[in-house]
């Protein structure tokens, strides 16, 4: 009935109209409120099934755990998962993101009670091997790893994203030591990536039972702070 009022020329509800006023329109507002309802839905489908996955990985101490697993763990349906996810290593990848961000967060607010370059450095290596020392952690740690190196070839560029949070910190700990020149850090990203491959390969023996956490540490941060060339009296707490 209306379709001729578009085609005679006439502003359309919600363009023109809104455009001059500077104000959106009835339309958009009603397309705005649906989107968010939409995206907070999506939102918490997502942060569930990623808290499932992490459940079954403590639960077996590996990523065999199937979908159907986590959609019922989640108490979702698998059509629900799929409108997240493509593929169940699409969840694992988004796992290891959320982890990321999360140690990252946690190390970031441990590096704030410290204000010289090179305890804070410290302060990064040694905070992420006390945090295996909490209950259950280690088991949780080697499924981390383990998927991390397998992933790590079939999809380089996503787990670059996925551990940004955590190598990105680190990244910035070794560009303030060499701007307080007590680093003879010359490329912080590139060392940053390099190192947290170490890192992780100590994580990796802590998980396995081969090495303790806290003395895994302090010999890591031995090996790093010579190669960095860190030059501070806190060095000598090593």
């Amino acid at each position: 009935m209306f379709s001729h009022v578009a085609s005679a020329g006439l502003p359309e509800i919600g363009t023109e109209a809104a455009a001059g006023s500077g104000a959106m329109s009835a339309r958009d507002r009603a397309l705005a409120r649906s989107l968010e309802t939409q995206r907070a839905r999506l939102l918490d489908r997502l942060e569930r099934f990623v808290a499932a996955a992490r459940d079954l990985a403590n639960e077996h101490g590996s990523a065999a755990f199937t979908v159907a697993q986590v959609t019922q763990q989640a108490g979702l349906s698998l059509k629900s998962f799929y409108r997240c996810f493509g593929s169940k290593d699409d969840l694992v990848v988004t796992l290891l993101e959320e982890d990321s961000k999360l140690g990252a967060g946690i190390l970031a607010e441990q590096l704030d009670a410290h204000t010289d370059p090179v305890e804070r450095l410290r302060a990064y290596l040694v905070g992420l091997f006390e945090l295996l020392t909490h209950p259950g952690a280690i088991g949780y740690a080697r499924v981390l790893v383990q998927e991390h190196r397998r992933l790590r070839e079939e999809r380089p560029a996503e787990m670059r994203v996925a551990l940004a949070p955590m190598v990105d910190l680190l990244a910035t700990e070794i560009a303030r030591a060499a701007q307080a020149r007590v680093s003879t850090s010359t490329e912080p990203a590139r060392d940053a990536e390099t190192l947290f491959v170490l890192v992780l390969e100590g994580v990796h023996d802590v998980a396995l039972g081969t090495a303790e956490p806290l003395e895994q540490a302090e010999y890591l941060w031995r090996f790093c702070a010579g190669g960095l060339g860190l030059q501070s009296r806190t060095r000598g707490k090593s």
